[in-house]
């Protein structure tokens, strides 16, 4: 199946691309888009903002595809267990980690995500032109914010570095003007991934290609002659303090799995209220989560529990 990207005339001069982290998209799943509880978040205004959402369903059979990468898969989880801990708990954080991670091991995968997240971009800079002239305004004027989740924030990172680097791709902040109001990325696991990639670097394919493992992490930028434009002034990181593919564990910063890029807005999300005091609590509530029928009340990784417990964020970075 092709990718199509969605495309929409502005309800007015703000716009969000959701970019989440699981493959499956449909309804009741565990990738459902969180759009009610965004509306929620954004109050009155919501009727005003346009949501776009990164949809993974062109990808035939995501499931199947992972099939054929149980070994790298394993090798994962067993990387992921080394760091965690050598106990029975780590290996179900693993293992969840692992299930969440393991795209990264396909480069058909990975560049099929990059180029859908740049042609959904690229349709959104088409869509933010028409609707403003069609009104007499001024395309620059009208603002785009990233919100990303979980696996969804390494695609991110990497579409936007393509994005600022790759004069094919018209999107460049300084040479195409083309800059985001705000990134915010939600339990990101871009450090966890260049972390476990020194372990397993080896069986992930065209890893020169990576810019999350080939180079210093850097909020994405545009080097023109000399002088570097980031692609937004407002990078923000959201993880909470029992979320392990966010880099904590049991209100501790895990220094090897938290991102933390130079210039970056890192907001800390206090999870007390989960009830979660043990390795074995977070490892139990992973699995209650990713079981079917999709994530529960303490899940400490839901994209759903990031975005209320930051409207007012929220609030002030897209309507502002």
């Amino acid at each position: 199946m092709t990718f199509q990207p969605q495309s929409m005339f502005w309800r007015g001069t703000r716009a969000i691309l959701l970019v989440h982290g699981i493959g499956d998209a449909s309804a009741g799943k565990e990738g459902t888009f969180p759009t009610e509880v965004l509306d929620g978040a954004l109050g009155d205004e919501a009727a005003n903002v346009s949501i776009y959402r990164l949809n993974y369903d062109f990808i035939n059979d995501w499931l199947a595809a992972k099939v054929n990468f149980q070994a790298g898969i394993a090798a994962l989880k067993a990387a992921l267990k080394l760091k965690f801990g050598d106990d029975d708990s780590s290996a179900t954080i693993a293992d969840y980690a692992g299930d969440v991670l393991w795209p990264v091991l396909s480069a058909e995968l990975r560049f099929a995500l990059r180029d859908a997240f740049l042609a959904q971009l690229q349709q959104i800079q088409i869509d933010r032109g028409e609707s403003a002239l069609e009104r007499g305004d001024d395309p620059l004027d009208y603002q785009v914010t990233i919100i990303a989740h979980s696996l969804g924030c390494f695609h991110t990172y990497e579409g936007l570095t393509a994005a600022a680097q790759e004069p094919s791709h018209a999107l460049r902040p300084a040479s195409d003007l083309v800059t985001f109001d705000s990134v915010i990325l939600m339990a990101s696991p871009v450090q966890l991934i260049r972390t476990v990639a020194g372990t397993i670097g080896p069986i992930i394919p065209d890893a020169d290609t990576l810019a999350t493992i080939s180079a210093p992490l850097a909020i994405p930028s545009e080097n023109r002659r000399g002088r570097v434009t980031p692609c937004t002034s407002d990078f923000i990181s959201v993880t909470g303090t029992h979320d392990p593919v966010g880099g904590f564990l049991l209100g501790r910063k895990l220094d090897w799995a938290y991102m933390d890029i130079p210039g970056q807005r890192s907001v800390i999300v206090p999870q007390r209220a989960l009830d979660i005091d043990t390795k074995e609590g977070t490892a139990l509530a992973l699995a209650k989560a990713f079981a079917t029928g999709g994530p529960k009340a303490n899940d400490p990784h839901s994209w759903s529990a990031y975005i209320e417990s930051q409207a007012k964020l929220l609030r002030g970075t897209v309507l502002a």
